[in-house]
């Protein structure tokens, strides 16, 4: 275990702030063949930084302030088989890159958005500050020598302590000790000068334990672009970082001995204008430059991980089952007043179509929910009234590009998109034209699925886009009015509702809505077959679809329907629904039990 001119083996660890450094170095420390040293060279940074801490005057009296001389002592000898060197990446300026390099190094870093939240409370962070640049560099030097450091992230120490520490251990060829995972709290004779300002909260523990999973705040402004900054750095690294040991089979004891076992075993096993008008189309929304940095939750059918990834880099693999065929269901929800608005409807309707798939999303409704809003808020939405969250289930990772369900592995991937979405209204109605494409009959495709697999909706849409509609209207297979590629259609006639039958088009949950308030409100609603003729000649027209409620229609294959505005029957409908809209919400969350 020899390494340079040493006796012993040096393990460099370098990190940044707020890494659980500290803990690892306190892990390490309990091994029968391990010396630890906390930042030794962090007196060599203050001198050559002019960095002010409190504490500077008296560590720089009392310890070497001379970086390379403090490198050289790593080889003296030190009693003991390995000598573990904590060290922020950034105390490295400076020093001869060698000496930097001798011995063996790990690299431990954590998610910017966690350093700088946490660095925040104490100094304002900068990027030197977090050292993921001086991490990278240490990385490629090391790379470009034949010998790439061991990276360790913090949340995987944190979940999983013991497969973690055991594969840092193979990865520098020593045992892994069972000591090493827990230790006695308070103060330690090895902590630097420094543990007074910084490591009260750690000394209160005596064993890793899982970050909280309280709701991810957003950073405020101030910080974002230091978040933006990081993140190529943290990603580079982050590839590289190793992936814990699976545990030896082990008999369980009868009691769990404190609360780090207990949290590891529970580890274990987003005339008058009509309010919802759209600004040319059904989906055309006010742009928000939020969206741009909005955080996008998957879980990982593989791994069963479930992360908050920036948009920019949001990702499913090339092989997944939505992606290769288009095979999954999703769910357009709103967000309310911070709650999802008919949120047990569309769960509802979600699980119906993987069932009809025959897939089993691995999680029940209520978890989904919570996934759902932890998304949202994570997003800092709790209070938001234009949200619109898209909700993407597909079979999952393929082995290799084929369609039978049998190549699938794992369970299925969940995407789940927020998005402020503020529907953009004016006094126009929407323009529709019919087109050639019919929805499909039963024993083709069943038109109430919300599958991924859109091409006949696709289609349609294409034709009107060419043609300068807004929304296509589409036929069912015998000639009748069916409904649009995207959105519910209504026509109302001599006071009358009347709705296409639900046949051929997917059951909508604002359509039924609609229908519950219009028979609540004295007016009738028919569900019937009907024609492009009878389409023509209404008195009115609307559509309805979860993101913008209701839009009239003002015309139909050029033909001006009613007097071309929304007509009174459309706007108290509009109005009802707002009002119902409000009413769900103001039920809270998890309402429906």
């Amino acid at each position: 275990m020899s390494c340079d001119r040493s006796e012993h083996l040096v393990v460099n660890c370098w990190c940044g702030p707020r890494c659980l450094s500290t803990s690892l170095m306190y892990s390490w420390a309990q091994r029968s063949d391990t010396l630890v040293r906390d930042e030794p060279l962090y007196a060599h940074y203050l001198r050559v930084s002019g960095a002010q801490r409190p504490y500077r005057e008296k560590l720089l009296a009392a310890e070497e302030n001379e970086g390379n001389t403090v490198l050289d002592s790593f080889s003296e000898p030190c009693g003991k088989k390995v000598l573990f060197l904590k060290h922020m990446a950034k105390h490295k300026a400076n020093l001869d890159e060698e000496r930097v390099l001798r011995g063996r190094h790990v690299l431990l870093l954590r998610d910017p958005y966690h350093i700088i939240k946490s660095f925040a409370e104490v100094s304002r962070p900068t990027l030197s500050e977090t050292c993921l640049p001086a991490l990278c560099e240490l990385y490629s030097a090391l790379r470009s020598r034949g010998r790439p450091p061991v990276v360790i992230l913090s949340e995987r120490l944190a979940e999983d302590p013991e497969g973690t520490l055991r594969a840092v251990c193979r990865s520098l060829e020593l045992p892994f000790e069972e000591a090493m995972l827990r230790w006695d709290p308070g103060p330690k004779p090895f902590d630097g000068l420094w543990a007074p300002w910084w490591y009260s909260n750690t000394h209160r523990q005596t064993c890793f334990q899982p970050f909280s999973r309280d709701r991810r705040e957003p950073l405020p402004a101030e910080l974002r672009p230091l978040l933006e900054e990081c993140r190529p750095f943290y990603l580079f690294l982050k590839r590289h970082a190793i992936a814990p040991e699976p545990l030896p089979i082990r008999e369980v004891p009868p009691t769990a001995p404190g609360a780090c076992a207990e949290a590891k075993a529970a580890k274990r096993p987003r005339t008058a204008p009509c309010e919802g008008s759209s600004m040319g189309a059904t989906h055309t929304y006010r742009q928000d430059p939020r969206n741009d940095d909005i955080l996008v939750g998957i879980r990982d059918g593989v791994t069963g991980a479930f992360d908050l990834l920036w948009r920019p880099e949001a990702k499913v693999s090339v092989l997944d089952s939505g992606f290769v065929l288009g095979d999954g269901v999703w769910e357009g929800i709103r967000l309310h007043r911070g709650v999802l608005l008919f949120g047990e409807k569309h769960l509802d309707r979600l699980y119906e179509g993987a069932k009809a798939l025959n897939f089993d999303l691995g999680i029940g409704k209520r978890d989904l929910e919570r996934l759902i809003y932890a998304t949202c808020d994570a997003n800092g939405m709790t209070e938001e009234d234009h949200v619109h969250i898209r909700v993407m289930v597909t079979r999952g990772l393929k082995s290799t590009p084929y369609q039978n369900p049998k190549a699938t592995v794992g369970d299925p991937t969940i995407v789940i998109v927020p998005e402020y979405k503020q529907a953009n209204p004016t006094d126009q109605g929407i323009w529709l034209f019919t087109c050639h494409v019919r929805r499909s009959s039963l024993d083709v495709q069943d038109p109430m699925l919300n599958t991924h697999s859109k091409h006949n909706c696709i289609a349609a849409c294409i034709q009107a886009n060419e043609c300068g509609a807004d929304e296509a209207l589409m036929l069912d297979p015998h000639g009748f009015v069916a409904t649009c590629n995207s959105v519910n259609f209504f026509i109302v006639r001599k006071g009358q509702v009347w709705a296409p039958t639900g046949k051929y088009q997917l059951h909508g949950i604002t359509r039924e809505n609609c229908m519950k308030l219009a028979r609540e409100s004295g007016l009738t609603v028919v569900e019937r077959d009907f024609t492009l003729t009878e389409v023509y000649s209404a008195d009115e027209s609307f559509v309805t679809g979860t993101f913008a409620g209701m839009i009239p229609v003002s015309k139909v294959d050029g033909r001006m329907i009613g007097n071309g505005l929304c007509g009174p029957l459309t706007l108290k409908l509009q109005k009802l629904y707002r009002a119902y809209c409000d009413q769900e919400a103001s039920k809270g969350r998890f309402a429906g039990g």
